[in-house]
């Protein structure tokens, strides 16, 4: 076999290989969704997360024999490039085939940029759209009959979900479909085959097509909450709006396992409703996050040609372990570790465990997603003199300036955010309120969830876009169950009163709530310091985060829903092995 069609050959068979075992793995993974099998569903995700570079090392393996016989022969590779892109044309997954053509050919030359000439870089939209696979979802017409129409949507799934009771929540759908369009007429509902799920979420998602005003289809969303009860599937809430759906498909959420064949149908059906999200964004909700890292740098290169400030150094207090820079006109950030850092008991690697640990766990809508590249290059001339300067001094071993370029060798790339101090200074009283009392219940979510933000200054945690609060610094973050909440003890004389080091031992996990006062509770405005204090007093209490470890240790999960649950029993405190 000529060696550009083997290299083909061998990249194809060893996608067909991993998709095959990423596809194996979503519909096992739908077994413990109907079972409520959380911690096996958990951990079907990580394996699934895990797949990709487990298989990329071994498509390498198997390429080694010619890459060391053509060590970095360009040529050899344009062609493999052609032979590949013959070979998966055919296909409906062909861009997550070609992302995958992509990763092998970075790992083999260590790519600074792009080699435009060996990688896939058109996401080519048009192709997709031409080509929907029939039978991923079903179109419905208007039948004149709420309750028929429901009826039909909720026997739609495969496979099929055992319901409680069917016509009861076909009745309750009806009811409330029509209370919150008003009898709008519309001409057809089109829903997806399969239900789209997670640890403790499920979702038949739909859309409704009504004609505009100018006479175009218009679609608006149709999702539809489940979940498993003791004796059968329950509807557990509508949705019928874009605000309503978003955080269900945040990136600050678990990736959705997903089974149908064209992973592009279900991102152009969701832009449809959802148009405030990237691509690259419904992509990673979806799982395949490998290609929605590629479109995030090919969404970053036509910002950067239609653009022409230049990068900054992020706004906010700096970072003691990352220098964070952006493009005001950007919708995120670049975040790099820093050489040295100020927190004696940080290292590097310690910072990449966690970044990861967080890449592959349970985000639970409070922790921002991030996306590690390397070798990005960028113009020099779109950096101002300071940031280049910063990032330099800063991280000096990561970004490095060469000739008419700066190299970015390793950053993580993150949805941008207003830190928290400062949306607390441009925010009304109102907002400001709701934001601390927020920030609050971050806290206890994340430790409901076996993790401790570590530091929990205002500048750690940010606002998104569509208004949430998050934690976006996981340089601190620990299992709450691995930590000592201890009181202060009191005071025996009046030097250890006055002492500036503490007047008691403290061992490496002790940690004392009733020190995070000055920095956790605001002083002014009083109105938002009482919001604070009415809604989450208890966190300044080591008795409150006691009683939290005994719920981790018993199994008791809470669950933190990204819609208002119609039957908010199944969401409480449950055992884990339930």
């Amino acid at each position: 076999m000529v060696p550009a069609n083997q290299i083909a050959s061998i990249i194809a068979d060893g996608f067909d290989v991993f998709y095959g075992e990423f596809m194996r793995l979503t519909r096992k993974a739908r077994r413990f969704y109907d079972e409520a099998q959380w911690l096996r569903l958990h951990e079907q995700s990580q394996a699934r997360i895990d797949l990709y570079q487990r298989h990329v090392s071994r498509t390498l393996a198997a390429l080694a024999p010619l890459t060391r016989r053509f060590s970095q022969d360009h040529a050899l590779w344009r062609q493999a490039h052609i032979a590949y892109a013959q070979r998966v044309a055919d296909r409906v997954d062909f861009e997550v085939a070609q992302t995958y053509f992509n990763a092998i050919t970075r790992k083999i030359f260590h790519t600074v940029g792009v080699h435009a000439e060996i990688e896939f870089l058109d996401s080519d939209i048009g192709r997709h759209a031409q080509h929907r696979v029939v039978g991923q979802s079903r179109v419905i017409e208007n039948p004149g009959d709420l309750v028929a129409l429901f009826t039909e949507i909720l026997t739609h799934p495969r496979p099929a979900l055992q319901w409680l009771d069917l016509a009861a929540e076909a009745r309750w759908l009806a009811a409330q479909f029509a209370e919150r369009t008003g009898g709008a007429d519309f001409e057809h509902v089109e829903v997806f085959k399969t239900l789209f799920f997670r640890a403790r979420e499920g979702y038949i998602v739909a859309r409704v097509a009504s004609r505009g005003p100018s006479g175009a289809i218009e679609y608006r969303p149709l999702v539809i909450a489940v979940e498993p009860a003791p004796r059968g599937i329950v509807v557990d809430g509508l949705l019928t709006t874009t605000e309503e759906i978003m955080p269900v498909f945040s990136a600050t959420r678990s990736y959705f396992f997903v089974d149908l064949e064209k992973p592009a149908d279900i991102v152009d059906f969701l832009g449809s409703v959802m148009p405030q999200l990237s691509r690259s964004e419904l992509y990673v909700s979806i799982a395949h996050h490998r290609h929605g890292k590629s479109l995030i740098y090919r969404e970053l290169v036509d910002h950067l040609e239609t653009s022409t400030d230049q990068f900054i150094i992020a706004p906010g207090i700096r970072g003691l372990v990352m220098t964070v820079f952006t493009l005001p006109s950007y919708r995120n950030v670049f975040k790099i570790i820093r050489d040295r850092f100020e927190k004696p008991t940080t290292t590097r690697e310690g910072v990449l465990a966690s970044y990861r640990s967080v890449f592959r766990g349970q985000r639970v809508g409070r922790l921002a997603d991030t996306q590690e590249f390397e070798h990005l290059a960028f113009e020099r001339a779109r950096f101002s003199d300071s940031c280049l300067s910063e990032l330099l001094e800063l991280a000096g071993n990561s970004v490095r300036a060469e000739g008419d370029q700066v190299v970015v060798d390793h950053c993580y790339i993150e949805e941008k955010m207003t830190p928290l101090n400062i949306y607390l200074q441009q925010a009304t009283q109102a907002e400001a309120c709701a934001a601390i009392v927020e920030y609050g219940d971050a806290i206890k979510e994340l430790a409901a969830h076996n993790i401790f933000a570590g530091d929990l200054l205002w500048k750690n945690f940010g606002v998104t876009r569509s208004g949430h609060l998050v934690l976006y610094d996981y340089d601190e973050i620990q299992p709450l169950l691995e930590l000592d909440f201890r009181s202060v003890p009191v005071a025996r004389t009046w030097e250890d009163e006055m002492s500036a080091q503490p007047y008691y031992p403290v061992g490496e996990n002790d940690v004392f709530p009733e020190e995070w006062r000055p920095f956790v509770v605001p002083r002014n405005p009083t109105a938002v310091r009482d919001a604070f204090e009415d809604a989450h007093a208890d966190l300044l209490s080591p008795e409150f985060w006691r009683r939290m470890q005994e719920d981790l240790v018993a199994g008791r999960v809470r669950v933190n829903l990204p819609y208002r649950p119609r039957h908010p029993e199944l969401s409480a405190p449950i055992r884990a092995t339930e």
